[in-house]
C-alpha cells in the first residue's frame, strides 16, 4: 500500500510543480530560475533575512545562494543592509524587487483562485491543512537525513561492544538467527578483520544525539575482491538514507584500495536487503562464482557481486 501512495504522490506533486511553476512568469530570461523566484518571495516574507538563514530555507549550499544573493543584487532586486552581525548583511528588496512579488503574487494568485472555483470551502481547508501537514513532515525527515553522520571505527572497546549489541539486536530479536559470541565478534577485533592500507575500514552511522544507527564493513578478500560485511540499520531508520549512505562510504573505499569486484554473503530472509542491493548495482551470483578465498557463513545462501567500474583518465 504505502509504495502506491508514494507513487500517486509523487505524480501529484510533480503536477503541482508543472500547473504552479514560476518558469512560465519570465520564461525569455534565462537568470529568472525558480530560485530567483523562490528567494524574492523569502526575503518579502521576512526582510532583514541573512544570507545563510535564506540557504538553508532554500535548501542551497552557502557557495550557490551566495551568487544567486550577488545576482539578485546585481540586476537591483535586493539591497544589503548591516545587521547585529556585522560578519553577514541583511537582505532587503528593493522598489525593483516589491515590484518583482507583486508580479509573482497576481501570477500565483490567478492559478489559485481559479482552481478554488472547482472546489468547497471544506474540500480547500483540507488541502490547506494536508499540503501543510505534509510539508512539516518533509522539513522534518530532511533534517532526520542531514543528521545522520557516517564515523569510521575506533579502538574503543565500549564503541566495539555498542555496535555489537545493535547488530546482535537485528539478527536475534527481529530476524531469529541462531547467532553466537562468535557470530559479530570481528567488529571487536577489527585489527585482524578490517584494517589494512593503514585504515580501519570500517564504519558506523550515527544521528545528532549520537545513536548508533547501522554500520557496515569491508574486508579484503584478496587484491581484487573486497567483501562487505556487517551491513545492518536499525528498523526506525530504515528507508531514511542510512544504507545509502554506509554502502557509499564503503565503494569510496572500494575505489581507493583498488578493488575490481566486491562481494557479500547474506541470509535468504533478508528481502529488503536484496532489493537494495540490487538498486546499488549489485547482481546474485552463485555461491561457486566467489573468489576461493571467501569464508561462507553458515547462515548466507544467497550472494551478491558488483563490478567496479574504473574512472577514465583523462
Amino acid at each position: 500500500m504505502k509504495e502506491k501512495q508514494i507513487e500517486v504522490l509523487r505524480y501529484t506533486a510533480r503536477k503541482l510543480i508543472r500547473e504552479l511553476g514560476m518558469l512560465e512568469l519570465d520564461p525569455k530570461n534565462s537568470e529568472k530560475t525558480p530560485g530567483h523566484w523562490h528567494a524574492l518571495i523569502e526575503v518579502a516574507k521576512s526582510p532583514g533575512i541573512t544570507i545563510s538563514e535564506l540557504g538553508r530555507l532554500l535548501i542551497m549550499s552557502i557557495s550557490t545562494i551566495s551568487r544567486l544573493v550577488k545576482s539578485l543584487a546585481k540586476n537591483g532586486f535586493l539591497n544589503f543592509k548591516e545587521g547585529n552581525d556585522k560578519r553577514e548583511k541583511s537582505l532587503f528588496l528593493t522598489n525593483k524587487g516589491q515590484v518583482e512579488i507583486r508580479k509573482i503574487n497576481v501570477f500565483s494568485d490567478s492559478k489559485i483562485s481559479g482552481a478554488f472555483e472547482f472546489l468547497t470551502d471544506e474540500e480547500i481547508d483540507q488541502i490547506i491543512s494536508g499540503i501543510t501537514k505534509y510539508g512539516e513532515a518533509l522539513e522534518k525527515s530532511r533534517a532526520m537525513r542531514e543528521g545522520i553522520k557516517i564515523v569510521t571505527l575506533s579502538t574503543s572497546r565500549t564503541l566495539r561492544k555498542q555496535i555489537v549489541n545493535m547488530i546482535s539486536d537485528i539478527q536475534e530479536k527481529e530476524f531469529f538467527l541462531p547467532i553466537t559470541k562468535e557470530t559479530n565478534s570481528g567488529v571487536l577485533k577489527a585489527e585482524e578483520e578490517f584494517y589494512y592500507n593503514n585504515s580501519y575500514n570500517f564504519w558506523y552511522a550515527v544521528n545528532e544525539e549520537g545513536k548508533i544507527l547501522g554500520s557496515i564493513g569491508l574486508k579484503k578478500i584478496n587484491n581484487q575482491y573486497g567483501e562487505i560485511k556487517k551491513l545492518f540499520v536499525i528498523k526506525e531508520y530504515r528507508s531514511k538514507g542510512v544504507a545509502q549512505k554506509l554502502i557509499d562510504t564503503l565503494l569510496k573505499a572500494v575505489s581507493k584500495h583498488k578493488f575490481e569486484f566486491v562481494v557479500l554473503g547474506t541470509v535468504d530472509k533478508f528481502h529488503a536487503a536484496h532489493k537494495f542491493y540490487s538498486k546499488s548495482g549489485f547482481t546474485l551470483i552463485s555461491q561457486k562464482d566467489l573468489p576461493h578465498e571467501f569464508e561462507v557463513n553458515p547462515l548466507d545462501s544467497l550472494f551478491f557481486r558488483r563490478k567496479i567500474e574504473k574512472k577514465r583518465q583523462f
